[in-house]
């Protein structure tokens, strides 16, 4: 009870602000991913630039987020990215920061198996950079690093 009691000072103030920690504004969204790093140790040159190659190379979506899914929050924007056979463990948010860890059987759909996440939040921007290794017997060497960047951003309202 006491727990309940001191507990409720902090949800009036987040009541006043009229957001929960890690709420999003609805609206339109641009997302963008890009690939910041891929490095393949010992692999013959032609190999390596076509890995340099994929530096800074981006993808952009756009979507409308509804006021249920805003209300959500990071949480839900980060357990998206469980496609396939990949799940978000570890989650942790609070006070504009988050991190977890991205773990997929198989190939899995960002390439590496587990793939650290940090990044920070506000209501209108999310960005997040994810990092890891992968091991395969056709990689120069057996393994190769990467890390990439992803970026939400509020844009407006959702188009009609």
């Amino acid at each position: 009870m006491k727990h309940a009691l001191a507990a409720l000072p902090l949800l009036a103030l987040l009541a006043a602000c009229g957001k929960a920690d890690g709420e999003l504004e609805p609206g339109n969204w641009k997302n963008t991913m890009a690939m910041t790093k891929f490095d393949i140790p010992g692999a013959p040159p032609e190999v390596a630039a076509r890995a340099k190659a994929m530096l800074g190379q981006s993808q952009t979506t756009e979507a409308c987020m509804s006021e249920d899914e805003a209300r959500a929050g990071v949480r839900t924007m980060s357990n998206s990215m469980q496609q396939g056979q990949c799940t978000m463990e570890d989650f942790k948010q609070g006070g504009g920061t988050m991190s977890g860890t991205l773990v997929c059987k198989g190939a899995g759909s960002f390439g590496a198996p587990k793939m650290a996440m940090t990044g920070t939040y506000t209501p209108t921007k999310v960005s997040m950079v994810m990092s890891g290794e992968m091991t395969d017997d056709k990689l120069p060497g057996g393994k190769a690093s990467m890390e990439m960047t992803l970026t939400s951003e509020r844009v407006g309202d959702c188009k009609k």
